[in-house]
């Protein structure tokens, strides 16, 4: 569990306040709640979401059901095997599972149903609540070439047969002597693979698992996942924007003998600009290390947190998708409210991030064989922290004998944790305790503000009276 930040105020009338970050995993207040899960089918993914009133303030533990066995999803084997989550500040938790994942039932990849065992930790290990979930997807738009760029992991998954000779290299039964014994005597599957760095490098298939790739086949389609940053990887700058490449052959043995097939995916872990209150996302129109010959671009929509947005919702949120000679455009107003914004505190002043995460989806169709190749990404964009000082308001009326001040506005994840005075610090328990007030007023928009009033007699308050007379200062207890 990570430790809550704190941020601290400049000096007012002798108060300094103290705050804390609140993290997904920490207690927020309550809001209704009903079952709390949601899942859905977008495309090649299903989505399952947790709302705040489930999540927030525990523990999440996810488990992967595969028959009668449930696999715990750690991060490396989450993006061995397609799955990711994001977490927003307040709990809201969205969990994405590749169709072609690792423990996904598949029926003649048209029927694919993905099984989740929630672990929901509260106060302790031993008060936890689980949550078993199925969901059912039918996806039948699969292109010759399917490229998924997901936020911990790369999948390409390519057709087998019959038109994919066209992309795989039959290797004639004379030269299967060339096979080493163990196996030839395989009946059928994935013998070994060929990581170009680019330079290559060859694995079985055990060896590739074990650095935490999975290659697998199914009843129609090859599929490889590689997590980012291996050392089977390389990084390849593409029209200015840097991207994560995975290039490999794969050896495929067969009844009819062995295939050779050639697969790429390149993802993007750049290409974004912040301008004014603008985010700019910079697609190459052409990824080269993946499309070779003549293409055309065929069908380009864009989309948030895995799903579409049609036309009518992007011009109602200010969206907008483009194309120049070079690059596929996506462009977000920062603040819209499919985003969310993020305290922090660098140096003890406050500022924001905002957080959205677009969906980028391609069609390309090669002039010569007419095959299409369908890309996706999930690219979640955070800003640089922007310094959002916080507005301090005096509201001291005299003749009430209190000192009175505001300070905000704030985001929903920070809470007043103390308050220092000039005679020591304060938990805001302890500072009602001692007969000051401090509250915190939510606004319309859900942002907070936090108030203080503290009597002129207490004993944090500095007691002088400065009187300026004929250039004369003058100090006395005040009374």
């Amino acid at each position: 569990m990570q430790k809550p930040e704190r941020i601290l105020l400049w000096n007012l009338m002798a108060a300094v306040f103290a705050l804390g970050q609140t993290w997904p995993n920490m207690m927020l207040s309550s809001q209704p709640t009903g079952s709390g899960l949601k899942t859905g089918c977008v495309a090649n993914l299903m989505r399952l979401t947790l709302d705040s009133a489930l999540a927030v303030g525990n523990q999440l533990e996810v488990e992967a059901i595969n028959g009668t066995q449930y696999i715990l999803l750690t991060p490396s084997l989450a993006a061995q095997c397609g799955y990711s989550m994001e977490s927003d500040p307040w709990g809201n938790t969205r969990i994405y599972t590749s169709l072609l994942g690792c423990y996904v039932s598949n029926k003649d990849d048209v029927m694919f149903t993905v099984g989740l065992k929630l672990k929901i930790y509260h106060h302790s290990p031993s008060d936890v609540a689980s949550h078993d979930v199925a969901q059912t997807c039918s996806y039948t738009r699969w292109a010759p070439r399917e490229i998924l760029c997901d936020r911990n992991y790369m999948e390409v998954s390519t057709g087998m047969a019959p038109q994919a000779e066209a992309r795989g290299q039959k290797i004639a039964a004379s030269q299967l002597n060339t096979i080493p014994d163990q196996a030839s005597e395989e009946v059928t599957g994935i013998w070994k693979i060929t990581f170009f760095t680019p330079e290559p490098m060859s694995m079985v298939l055990k060896e590739a698992q074990q650095a935490g790739h999975s290659a697998m086949t199914t009843s129609t389609r090859l599929v490889m996942r590689s997590p980012y940053n291996t050392a089977e990887t390389y990084s390849e700058d593409v029209a200015g924007v840097p991207m994560e490449v995975l290039k490999v052959s794969i050896y495929h043995k067969a009844q009819d003998g062995l295939n050779v097939f050639n697969l790429a995916a390149a993802c993007p872990t750049g290409g974004v600009l912040f301008t004014g209150k603008l985010i700019s996302w910079h697609v190459p129109r052409r990824v080269t290390p993946l499309l070779d010959g003549s293409i055309r671009l065929v069908e380009m929509n864009m989309g948030i947190n895995g799903q579409r947005v049609d036309k009518a919702q992007m011009a109602a949120r200010g969206y907008s998708l483009s194309t120049t000679d070079f690059h596929i455009v996506v462009e977000i107003p920062i603040g819209s409210p499919d985003g969310y914004y993020k305290s922090h505190a660098p140096d003890y002043q406050y500022h924001t991030t905002y957080t959205v995460e677009p969906m980028l989806e391609v069609l390309w169709r090669a002039d010569q064989t007419r095959e299409d190749t369908r890309y996706k990404i999930l690219f979640p964009i955070t800003t640089p922290p922007m310094l959002q000082p916080p507005h301090t308001e005096d509201c001291t009326i005299p003749e009430m004998r209190e000192f009175s001040l505001c300070v905000g506005t704030f985001l929903g994840d920070v809470v007043l944790r103390n308050i220092t005075f000039a005679t020591g610090v304060l938990t805001v328990e302890e500072s009602n305790a001692r007969g000051f007030t401090v509250q915190q007023h939510v606004l319309a928009n859900g942002t907070f503000v936090f108030s203080l009033q503290v009597p002129f007699d207490a004993d944090v308050v500095y007691k002088h009276v400065c009187c300026l007379s004929q250039g004369f200062s003058t100090r006395f207890p005040f009374q």
